[in-house]
């Protein structure tokens, strides 16, 4: 009665909603840390409100057609040794694929002047030698690999090592050194003077250690019908209800109440908000009280910058190739994803989106040129995920010095705003689906004990 009279006189509203929220959890994010989030919210009897700002969910993967093609914009391939997404693979029997120029036939590598190309089994060994000599320390730094506090001592030796500085450790020959090159900074999506070389540990360690493995979990296999298939019924599954279009413009905490508010839509009251949001976005939401500068500064700066992912079909057919060039000729690394009938059709990693414009024919095939002479450009496509205002760049690990900057505190909840996405915490694969959907598990379990 106390607290319906002050209600009253305040006006009605505020105490009503401390006490009587809209919904007990809003996930602000529908991509895969956020459907995971959602959906188990949900099912631990959780009234749960999911928030997407696209009018798509999967965040920062995204499939569609291109010339009749199915590719992936976004993120695309998955592998048993990330096991919180193929947990969902095998829950919701999701068929799977293989891309075939993650294991080539044939390789060019361009670095500088010099040219080479062989059959990949010529000179396997070579490249197996070069990946074993640069990741040497990857089972040291990070022997647990899920773990990063059990050797943060080695991690933060490291930490301000760009993937550059290692280069200048080992020797190797130029075919070596461009193939090497060209990987990393297909991995970090970023020149190896901007990458972190603790993040590209990592990377390798959680693929056992293996030059072999790596390649298979990195390139080699995808669901066939599409990453946006998996997130859909991850969504489905759970039955909280959706807003899509909904971008969130405001978070408030107030009295033990979060209120949201959507661009254009009155503020929401939950008990918990979960953001599964890429960390780049948050210093474009308006927080009261604010989120901690750390958190802020990481949105601001902790992230290298960002590449561009390419598709390119090209006449006749190649066969199963792979193509690598570090980014100082202005190309990349490119490998057929798919063999068709009368042609090829390459997918590609550049660490500078400003070399080329992926959607201009002329562009592209005079970058491909520096690998194939004749090469001849049909169609290309690509997807500026560095002007997405909800994503403001792709999958990347932390700058160099980044993990000891900002690791703890992007993990750390304040108040009833609970941290998820994929690139937050010691949850699997960080920077992948696995690693979205093990986040989003992760917090919604977090969310559940703490609101039950």
């Amino acid at each position: 009665l106390a607290l319906l009279a002050a209600a009253q006189a305040a006006g009605g509203t505020e105490v009503k909603r401390a006490t009587q929220t809209d919904y007990d959890v809003i996930v602000i994010g529908g991509g895969f840390s956020g459907v995971t989030a959602a959906r188990d919210c949900k099912k631990n009897n959780l009234r749960t409100l999911l928030l997407e700002a696209k009018s798509r969910l999967g965040g920062r993967t995204f499939d569609t057609q291109f010339r009749g093609h199915h590719i992936e914009l976004g993120g695309t391939w998955v592998h048993w040794t990330q096991p919180a997404v193929w947990s969902e693979i095998e829950r919701y029997g999701i068929e799977v694929e293989e891309t075939p120029g993650a294991t080539p036939d044939r390789v060019v590598v361009v670095d500088g002047a010099e040219r080479s190309v062989f059959p990949s089994a010529s000179r396997i060994d070579e490249i197996a030698a070069a990946m074993t000599s640069y990741f040497a320390e990857s089972g040291l730094v990070w022997e647990r690999p899920y773990d990063s506090q059990y050797r943060w001592k080695e991690i933060g030796q490291r930490d301000a090592m760009t993937a550059a500085d290692r280069l200048q450790q080992i020797k190797l020959n130029s075919m070596q050194r461009g193939f090497l090159v060209s990987v990393l900074e297909a991995m970090a999506h970023c020149p190896i003077e901007q990458a972190s070389y603790v993040e590209m540990l990592r990377w390798y360690a959680l693929s056992l250690n293996s030059w072999a493995t790596a390649v298979d979990a990195l390139s080699r296999y995808k669901m066939r019908d599409g990453t946006g298939a998996l997130a859909r019924r991850i969504a489905a599954d759970g039955g909280a209800d959706i807003r899509l279009n909904a971008p969130v413009s405001r978070v408030e905490q107030r009295d033990g109440v979060v209120l949201v508010t959507a661009r254009g839509e009155p503020a929401i009251s939950a008990r918990a908000v979960i953001l599964a949001l890429p960390p780049r976005v948050l210093k474009n939401i308006e927080f009261a009280p604010g989120l901690s500068e750390t958190k802020i500064a990481a949105s601001r700066s902790a992230y290298a910058a960002c590449g561009i992912k390419v598709y390119a079909e090209v006449k006749g057919r190649l066969g199963k190739v792979e193509w690598a060039s570090p980014s100082l000729p202005g190309a990349g690394l490119f490998f057929t994803y798919a063999e068709l009938e009368q042609n090829t059709l390459l997918v590609g990693f550049l660490p500078r989106a400003g070399d080329v414009d992926g959607n201009d024919e002329a562009s592209v095939q005079a970058m491909l040129r520096k690998f194939e002479p004749g090469v001849e450009v049909l169609g290309c496509t690509s997807y500026a995920w560095g002007s997405d205002p909800y994503a403001l760049g792709t999958f990347t690990g932390f700058v160099p010095g980044g993990m000891s900057k900002y690791f703890m505190e992007l993990a750390r909840p304040e108040g009833q705003i609970f941290m998820a996405g994929g690139d937050v915490g010691d949850n699997s694969w960080r920077n992948f689906i696995d690693g979205a959907i093990a986040r989003g598990a992760r917090v919604a379990r977090e969310v559940s004990e703490q609101l039950a």
